[in-house]
């Protein structure tokens, strides 16, 4: 009984925005309950795009992106391609995105943030610092952009951003 009453609040947990994976290990009724009750709780991160006169990297964002825009849980717009620079340097060649982020709770431990699948190794999630913005490497529209909010309680929340809108240049 227990098993399926814990099966039937972590259907309830995803068919309120939460993803399997966020309450996958939690085994017990009350876990489960503090769990929903948490992520009803904790509020979307605001995602947006950087203006385009921020610089990030020693880049100026007008130089990384154009008309980017971050609404209805798509980014879209059209990421410029990068053979040399900073940026280019460091992650290699290729279509990057600025992004900033605005955190409405009041009970937030940590942002982290990734690209699904993640062009490099391991699970790609990197903790946003005090700075709350990036720059992330797009190797396919078919990606997915990941916000995960972990609250000081352990409640956990992931957005996704579908990236099938944006416009990825091409070398020149």
């Amino acid at each position: 009984m227990n098993n399926t009453t814990v099966g039937a609040l972590q259907a309830l947990y995803v068919a309120l925005g939460g993803t399997l994976s966020d309450v996958s290990n939690l085994v017990t009724i009350p876990d489960m309950i503090n769990a929903i009750a948490g992520y009803i709780g904790i509020k979307d991160i605001n995602t947006q795009a950087e203006k385009s006169s921020a610089t990030l990297f020693d880049t100026k964002v007008s130089n990384i992106q154009t008309g980017v825009n971050v609404a209805d849980g798509a980014i879209t717009g059209t990421l410029k391609y990068l053979a040399t620079g900073p940026i280019a340097d460091y992650w290699g060649a290729g279509n990057f995105m600025a992004l900033k982020f605005v955190d409405p709770n009041k009970n937030t431990d940590k942002i982290d943030v990734r690209m699904n699948p993640t062009a490099g190794t391991g699970d790609g999630w990197v903790t946003l610092d005090n700075d709350m913005n990036g720059v992330f490497k797009v190797t396919a529209t078919t990606q997915k952009f990941e916000v995960r909010t972990t609250t000081t309680n352990g409640t956990v929340k992931t957005q996704s951003f579908d990236l099938s809108g944006l416009t990825l240049e091409t070398q020149q």
